[in-house]
């Protein structure tokens, strides 16, 4: 099994690499680009759910926002009814980007499936769920 999982980190880095070329000319690195593409999918966003969608830890997670916010492509704003909850948005800057990022994201996404079958794709999105189902519960798990 070690392997494949290398295989898997070897194939998850070839496409982060990649984007993190293809999208250094607008001042996005380090993965910048992926929470680009979840904010401007889901304006409103608390950090919070970012983090847990991205599967990053919160620190690592304000850090890439700040940059971002930095940038020029999010904004932060509170909540009127919750002061406590910032929200994410992308800026017109953001927005405008965004084509781009999906482009790349859509390009990922048939350069891996290229020549999979329909059946194959969804058997090898099963597998990879029912992974990181089971290395999302082991790791939440408590240490005994």
């Amino acid at each position: 099994m070690i392997p494949t999982l290398r295989l898997m980190g070897t194939i998850s880095r070839m496409i982060m690499n990649e984007g993190n070329q293809r999208f250094a000319q607008y001042g996005l690195n380090n993965n910048q680009f992926i929470y680009l593409i979840r904010i401007c999918e889901q304006p409103g966003l608390f950090f919070g759910q970012l983090a847990d969608q991205m599967k990053m830890d919160r620190t690592t997670n304000y850090r890439a926002v700040q940059n971002l916010i930095k940038k020029g492509y999010v904004v932060k704003t509170t909540q009127p009814d919750n002061k406590k909850v910032r929200c994410l948005y992308p800026t017109e800057a953001g927005q405008a980007l965004y084509p781009q990022l999906h482009e790349y994201e859509q390009w990922c996404a048939e350069l891996v499936a290229e020549n999979l079958t329909p059946g194959q794709r969804q058997v090898l999105f099963e597998d990879l769920s029912l992974v990181a189902e089971q290395v999302q519960h082991a790791i939440e798990a408590p240490v005994k």
